[in-house]
């Protein structure tokens, strides 16, 4: 029997190994983005979202960037006494075969320093720092002003469609 199928089968066995680690991974994706439009010269805004852990391991939200605006924080609001204040939340974890929802009145990403409006109907892109699984980038729909929750995407049973 020739002498390189010994090396051959150790590289497949690393081969194979090396995929069943990436398996383990967080699998995190992010459904129905969205942005409320702004009235022209408002310096804020705020991206709300569900993120969607299909994977085995936790990971968390550690960051947020868009070109939109020069500043993008992680928020919580948070009820303190009856009063109700917006709290930076540097990091977010994202349980394991778990959810974690952005919507009004609770987490968001809130944008710092418009110069431009976000105008109903345009989309934009924010991209997500995730811990372990690196950048995520994120499409945002603008809806109206007075819109309490995403555009849904969803099919007649109320699942959600990719």
């Amino acid at each position: 029997m020739p002498r390189y199928r010994e090396p051959l089968t150790r590289l497949v066995a690393v081969g194979l190994l090396i995929a069943g680690i990436g398996t383990a991974s967080a699998e995190i994706m992010v459904h129905d983005a969205w942005s409320r439009a702004t009235p022209p010269g408002h310096p804020t805004g705020a991206v709300y979202f569900e993120l969607v852990n299909d994977g085995r391991l936790g990971d968390a939200l550690v960051g947020v960037s868009t070109e939109r605006a020069p500043r993008s924080e992680l928020h919580r609001t948070i009820e303190d006494g009856g009063n109700s204040r917006m709290v930076h939340t540097p990091r977010v974890s994202i349980p394991a075969e778990g959810r974690v929802t952005f919507e009004p009145g609770g987490r968001h990403v809130m944008l710092m320093g418009l110069e431009q409006a976000l105008a109903e109907g345009e989309t934009y892109e924010i991209v997500l720092e995730l811990e372990d699984g690196g950048e995520l980038p994120v499409e945002v729909e603008v809806l109206p002003p007075t819109a309490m929750g995403g555009s849904g995407h969803q099919d007649d049973h109320g699942n959600m469609s990719h």
